[in-house]
């Protein structure tokens, strides 16, 4: 896996992809990429959380951090209990970006709207936006 700053560019990266695609009407893959672009910048907290250079996704750690799941990924940053109703925005911003599921990929073609993928990029990378946040702490 990746270290921490090598997680922060690859969250940034994916973003600017996703982004890319959605204005090529590429909506599949632009929703698809947008979910890891959370989980990155998550697991690149964790590394901070924890002192370690690598993300610890292997050996007896492996049960617990190799999961694409960002609700589970949200605590194991510490920042589960950061977010809630009194920034409401950020909350509704939250509900949005932890609907991701890599299972999406299998997805028929064409499934995702323009509608959707630009409340999707919103809810990231918008004002609130929920990578902003995680930025703030990773």
């Amino acid at each position: 896996m990746s270290n921490r700053k090598e997680l922060r560019k690859l969250a940034l990266l994916r973003l600017a992809e996703a982004e890319y695609l959605s204005t090529g009407g590429f909506f599949d893959g632009a929703r698809y990429l947008s979910g890891y672009v959370i989980e990155l910048a998550l697991k690149a907290r964790i590394c901070r959380v924890l002192d370690v250079e690598e993300y610890p996704d292997t050996g007896e750690l492996r049960r617990v951090y190799a999961t694409h799941d960002l609700d589970q990924l949200l605590k194991l940053a510490g920042l589960s209990r950061k977010l809630s109703l009194a920034n409401r925005a950020l909350f509704d911003n939250w509900s949005i970006a932890a609907l991701w599921r890599p299972e999406r990929r299998y997805d028929t073609a064409g499934t995702a709207s323009r509608k959707e993928v630009e409340e999707i990029l919103n809810a990231i990378s918008g004002a609130n936006g929920v990578l902003g946040w995680i930025k703030r702490h990773w």
